[in-house]
């Protein structure tokens, strides 16, 4: 697992105990090191890492590095966290981090961002947002994002966000604090910040939740725990505020929500943890969703230690949320593509026979994940997906076992009636699942598979990304480069699977590779999927390292409808936009999309599900049709606009003022 001062926070897994379920995994499966690791690029002597070589091609694809700020040691790029952001609208790009030890900056707990306004073709690098008041208050695992308020094409209006953990030791010892502000990239005005200390109200860790959207809303969510190493508290701590642009900042509050995992197992006596949060909205800001990584007893085989994605969804700005929404992994529901990807051959080495029944294997997600929203309002999730085990080193193995590889599956999740029903695609078997980085005088930190998932501002395609190590009978994900795939939302279509960072100075060394929120939609069909990592010294996590901005990694529409989606979409054949005008009064416009000859019907209910308005059913041709919705009656509010096509249902969000 992940360094105990950065995971225990949140988690305190239980592996899961097959005896209940008779299943036995075999013995003697964990020996899949073969080859011993070579190292390249690495610092030495506390010095900072010697640069990569400037702007080297990848290929076709012409992907070049371009280099960002400098931090004191590697730790502030654990976990899977929102550093960078990307703006279509202003061709920004930004990236938040924790600073260098002089005399290259202030000191490790303060933090600053890189920015670029040309895409991330040129950077300024290690412009300083948080400054520590003392050591005792350190910022550490940084967030942020840019807002740039809607409709704005100028950069001088826009901010740069950030929201990071403090080491103010007002929960239980050591974490507890919350430093957040923006900072006007026209550099005109000072950043501002706030420091936010826990109660026994609001009990904060580390959180790994952040988002910003095109309301203006800034949220973070932080699951509640009792101090380092304590259990989760069954509530999510939630920061929410709206930008004011009369004083230039978000005004942030905090309230908890009643979101309970498994509680304590009534066999191990541990407590079941959260293992990842995540949280987005739907590209007009309206629907949102929280996820999380646990148990909450409510999926039907996996066993005590297995977690799958538990959502939570809000249609009124976060200020209320409704679910659980569960992500059924095995079982008789449980998603295909999880119950098959195993191969018949790899059950047999897996465990002892009897086999068992694909249904009855207890399937679990890894301790990571990405979320977006897609223009539907409709989540989608990324993650792995192993079998429960009490050892999750045997996932390691890249061939280490003769037929052993294909034991992880990262996975695309996604609904299409805002969490109701669940599908899934495989993405790709992985080669490795984790890589550990030692530390001088302390434990190794380890990382996994880091997925990430960007869109572009309309949620219209998706670009799904992790890191994995791909080296002949190498059983260590600690080498690892950059693997991304583009899908067509509209179409349900995917591209091929790319290596990023492959013939660039980052290859086999990506390390703690991040994805950007948002991808940059340059006109024509392309679109510029942003990453960036940390150079490392991979012997020694604690030396200072240099950040990395991975540049001009394009796809474009025709890349994207290579690979069919998932099977069960094929009846699901139609789309539908957001009405506009939105808030309007009197009528409004929808957009149907329809790839056959479809039965279309549409009806308006308010928010406790009463029909107030309908249309009747029209029959319409392949394509896409206007569709005004005559609705003077109809009385200032929020309702919800439904659209059936030949029976399927999608919602929308509708408000008359």
């Amino acid at each position: 697992m992940k360094k105990a001062v950065l995971i225990s926070l949140s988690l305190v897994i239980s592996f899961a105990v097959f005896g209940q379920q008779k299943i036995k995994i075999k013995e003697g499966l964990k020996d899949c090191r073969v080859i011993e690791r070579v190292y390249t690029n690495h610092s030495s002597n506390g010095q900072l890492p010697k640069p990569f070589p400037a702007s080297v091609p990848s290929g076709d694809r012409a992907v070049v590095l371009r280099q960002l700020g400098t931090s004191a040691n590697g730790f502030g790029m654990l976990g899977v966290r929102q550093n960078l952001w990307a703006d279509p609208a202003i061709n920004a790009v930004s990236f938040i981090h924790r600073m260098h030890i002089p005399p290259h900056g202030p000191g490790s707990g303060f933090l600053a961002y890189d920015l670029s306004l040309n895409g991330g073709e040129t950077w300024t690098n290690n412009i300083q947002v948080y400054e520590a008041p003392s050591a005792d208050f350190n910022g550490r695992y940084p967030q942020g994002g840019i807002y740039n308020p809607l409709g704005n094409t100028d950069p001088d209006n826009a901010y740069q966000a950030y929201f990071a953990a403090v080491l103010d030791g007002s929960n239980n010892g050591t974490w507890g604090g919350y430093g957040y502000g923006v900072h006007k990239f026209s550099g005109t005005e000072p950043p501002t910040q706030y420091n936010v200390a826990a109660t026994p109200e609001f009990l904060q860790g580390v959180p790994e939740a952040y988002t910003i959207t095109s309301k203006g809303l800034a949220m973070c969510a932080d699951p509640s725990n009792n101090g380092v190493g304590q259990p989760f508290a069954d509530f999510f701590i939630i920061t929410k505020g709206y930008f004011n642009p009369e004083i230039g900042d978000f005004e942030m509050d905090r309230f908890t929500e009643y979101m309970p995992a498994g509680g304590v197992s009534p066999v191990s006596g541990t407590a079941v943890g959260v293992a990842d949060a995540k949280v987005a909205f739907s590209p007009d800001g309206e629907i949102g969703y929280i996820s999380y990584l646990s148990n909450n007893g409510e999926n039907t085989v996996e066993s005590e230690g297995c977690y799958h994605p538990i959502l939570y969804k809000t249609f009124d700005g976060g200020d209320s949320w409704d679910g659980p929404y569960n992500v059924q992994l095995g079982g008789a529901s449980g998603l295909p593509v999880v119950l098959e990807y195993l191969t018949d051959e790899l059950i047999e080495i897996l465990f002892e026979p009897p086999y068992p029944d694909r249904e009855d294997i207890p399937f679990t997600s890894a301790f990571d994940h990405g979320l977006t929203v897609d223009f539907n309002g409709n989540p989608h999730l990324i993650f792995s997906v192993g079998i429960g085990s009490q050892d999750w080193s045997i996932y390691t193995s890249h061939a280490g076992v003769e037929g052993c590889g294909g034991m992880v599956a990262m996975i695309h999740a996604f609904s299409t009636d805002k969490g109701e029903t669940w599908y899934g695609k495989l993405l790709t078997l992985l080669k490795t699942f984790r890589g550990e980085f030692p530390m001088a005088g302390s434990d190794p930190s380890s990382e996994d598979n880091r997925p990430y998932l960007a869109s572009t501002p309309d949620g219209t395609k998706l670009f799904f990304s992790w890191i994995d190590t791909d080296i002949e009978d190498y059983g260590e994900n600690d080498q690892p480069d950059i693997y991304c795939v583009g899908y067509d939302a509209i179409n349900n279509t995917y591209s091929e699977v790319y290596n990023v960072s492959q013939f660039t100075a980052a290859w086999y060394s990506s390390y703690m590779a991040t994805g950007s929120k948002y991808a940059l939609d340059m006109g024509d069909g392309t679109y510029k999927v942003p990453f960036a990592f940390q150079q490392i010294d991979p012997l020694d996590l604690g030396n200072p390292v240099q950040y990395w901005f991975v540049d001009n990694f394009i796809l474009t529409d025709a890349d994207l409808s290579v690979i069919q989606g998932t099977n069960e979409l094929e009846a699901f054949n139609f789309s539908v936009s957001q009405n506009y005008p939105n808030p309007c009064k009197g009528y409004t416009f929808i957009d149907v999309i329809t790839k056959t000859k479809a039965a279309v019907s549409v009806e308006i209910s308010n928010l406790i599900g009463q029909t107030v308005w309908k249309m009747p059913v029209k029959f319409y041709n392949e394509g896409k049709h206007q569709l005004r919705l005559d609705i003077p009656e109809l009385k200032k509010g929020v309702y919800l606009c439904n659209v059936q096509v030949d029976g399927k249902r999608i919602s929308k969000k509708l408000i008359i003022n």
